[in-house]
């Protein structure tokens, strides 16, 4: 243990895009086998390769530089999707609109009937059916 210690010593290791770059690369190999698609398996073997040169860098300043971009991005897809799964998770218990005003997205519980719903942000107010 202690010589793989020693070996990693000052190389970056892993972080946000190196898992992504795996995970990738999962999907592609899966993918490219179902499909039979070769060049697709190949483009994997670049993402798995592209993760291990990544992880065994010693220039920890490029690597955490691509990783801050990487998140850049990365950060409001994920929080995208956090939504849309929350309000598919919930879609039993609530109803999901937008303001008419400012497009704001509002919650409201089922079964109520009409209900008058003043949005939170622009304040306007209006008649919703629950």
């Amino acid at each position: 243990m202690n010589g793989f210690r020693n070996f990693m010593t000052g190389r970056y290791g892993t972080d946000q895009l190196t898992v992504a770059l795996i995970i990738l690369g999962m999907v592609l190999t899966f993918t490219g086998d179902v499909f039979n698609l070769n060049l697709l398996t190949l483009i994997s073997y670049a993402a798995f390769l592209m993760s291990i040169y990544r992880t065994l860098s010693k220039n920890i300043i490029a690597r955490r530089k691509e990783n801050t971009k990487f998140l850049h991005y990365w950060n409001p897809a994920k929080d995208w999707l956090s939504t849309k799964y929350s309000i598919l998770k919930s879609n039993k218990s609530y109803k999901y609109f937008k303001c008419p005003n400012c497009k704001q997205e509002l919650r409201v519980p089922r079964g109520r009937g009409k209900i008058s719903v003043t949005c939170q942000k622009c304040h306007t107010k209006f008649i919703q059916k629950s």
